[in-house]
């Protein structure tokens, strides 16, 4: 019975600490604009800013991916917003090979998403995106 109890207990607190990292991921994601590069001094700030971003999405993903029930409207929304955000700075668009799990998982919940973007950013993400996944289905080649 102790064992039980425990399991039950142990899964509640589980179930609240993806939660409650999602909540966060949101707000870390929110918190990114543009100016973050304006404000960088150099070069090496910029690339900085840019992994800071990148690990923001990356440790989002693994947690939306993890998480049972589906992804809010407004952390897929972030997550495509700083995606972007990343792309001027990071031409190898490692945003997009992170964020393909979550894009396989949540393909038409991810397109809408895409769509709260500007058309330009909107397309160019949904193209790498696509990129992305047929690499990943068919390899690079």
């Amino acid at each position: 019975m102790r064992t039980l109890v425990a399991i039950l207990f142990s899964s509640l607190l589980c179930f609240n600490a993806s939660a409650s990292t999602l909540q966060d991921s949101l707000k870390k994601l929110q918190a990114y604009s543009a100016k973050d590069f304006e404000a960088a001094k150099d070069e090496a700030a910029v690339g900085e800013k840019t992994q800071e971003m990148l690990k923001t999405v990356e440790q989002t993903v693994d947690t939306a991916v993890a998480a049972k029930e589906k992804v809010s409207e407004d952390v897929l929304k972030e997550l495509a917003r700083v995606s972007v955000l990343t792309f001027e700075h990071d031409p190898s668009e490692a945003a997009s090979e992170i964020l393909l799990p979550l894009y396989k998982k949540e393909k038409k919940a991810f397109e809408k998403a895409l769509k709260s973007l500007p058309k330009k950013d909107a397309k160019e993400l949904e193209e790498s995106l696509k990129n992305a996944s047929r690499e990943d289905d068919e390899g690079n080649g």
